[in-house]
């Protein structure tokens, strides 16, 4: 608002101080405006999701994939082959998964199979040891 009036008054006086208070209080404005959308606004987000018991790490949303969603994310990998190092990655959360949570250690054993069938020379998969059918 002073920053207009500043500016009709310079235009009105031609007088340059007018001018000058214009734009002394249009940057004014312009930093006040990056400080609050920049620095205050994320500021307030990142007090209010820790004090309401959030995670600091934050994510899409704030919230962490349930279990459900984590074993259909490593499924896919295994699915749609995509590298070497991510299918084995996969394969080993997803084992330990079915192992120590869903109790299930027959599709543990089956996700180890089915990578070490795609590499036979992982050296990470031999600590599970061979499987017999």
């Amino acid at each position: 608002m002073f920053t207009l009036v500043f500016a009709i008054i310079g235009v009105a006086t031609g007088d340059l101080r007018w001018w000058g208070a214009s734009a002394v209080t249009g940057t004014a404005w312009w930093v006040w405006d990056l400080l609050v959308e920049h620095v205050l606004e994320p500021l307030e987000e990142w007090v209010v999701q820790v004090a309401s018991g959030g995670s600091l790490g934050g994510g899409v949303g704030g919230d962490r994939p349930s279990l459900d969603e984590t074993i259909a994310y490593l499924e896919r990998h295994l699915e749609r082959p995509t590298s070497r190092q991510v299918d084995i990655n996969s394969a080993i959360r997803l084992e330990e998964i079915y192992r120590t949570v869903k109790k299930d250690p027959g599709r543990a054993r089956a996700v180890i199979r089915t990578v070490r069938e795609r590499y036979p020379d992982a050296p990470e998969l031999e600590r599970f040891g061979p499987f017999e059918e």
